[in-house]
This record gives C-alpha cells, sequence and structure tokens, in this order.
C-alpha cells in the first residue's frame, strides 16, 4: 500500500505518513487508534510487537476456522494447499468444483 492510500484510510495527509515513516516525528494515540480500527489492527502488538497482528473477529466463519484447525487436519491441509495454489491454478480449482461437485 502506498504512503497516500495509507493517508486517505486514516484521513491524513502524504506526508504526515512520511514523517511517521522517518522516524521525525512520533504518532499520536488519536492516529494509533485510527490504524488500528481502520486495518482491524491489534493495539499491543503494533506498539509494542507483542500479541497476535490482527484482532480476531468472532463470527461463524472464525469459529468454523478454529474448529477445523484443531479437529480436522485434512480440512486444514487442504485450506493451506489451496492458499498457495498460483491464482491460475485457484481458477482451475473452481471450475473443478463447479463441474463435478455442485451437479
Amino acid at each position: 500500500m502506498t504512503q497516500q492510500l495509507f493517508a486517505n484510510r486514516l484521513g491524513l495527509k502524504q506526508n504526515t505518513i512520511a514523517v511517521y515513516e522517518m522516524g521525525k516525528s512520533g504518532i499520536s494515540d488519536a492516529v494509533i487508534n485510527s490504524i488500528c480500527r481502520e486495518f482491524n489492527i491489534n493495539e499491543s502488538w503494533l506498539r509494542t510487537g507483542t500479541r497476535k497482528m490482527y484482532n480476531i473477529q468472532t463470527d461463524d466463519y472464525t469459529n468454523i476456522s478454529v474448529d477445523i484447525d484443531k479437529n480436522d487436519p485434512k480440512a486444514r491441509q487442504a485450506i493451506i494447499d489451496y492458499w498457495n495454489l498460483s491464482e491460475e491454478d485457484k481458477v482451475l480449482f473452481w471450475k473443478f468444483i463447479d463441474r463435478f461437485v455442485k451437479k
């Protein structure tokens, strides 16, 4: 993401982001809060590098993902394998699913 896009998402100017990146100015708590809110970032991670980077949203997808991770190693591996496919192979995968599985 460019500085300009990042700044736009936060309602700041691009040069403000540049100043932060160069370490010429500290980042205010208000800006840190905006970053965390806009990008779903864990504030502890942003400030100290501790904990996980992203805040976890509790929803059906998250619950299913946690369940798969804990209880279904084959499904977990299938998800990892899919994630590692090239974009071209992902397109082929979904064509296969549409043709042979969804019938």
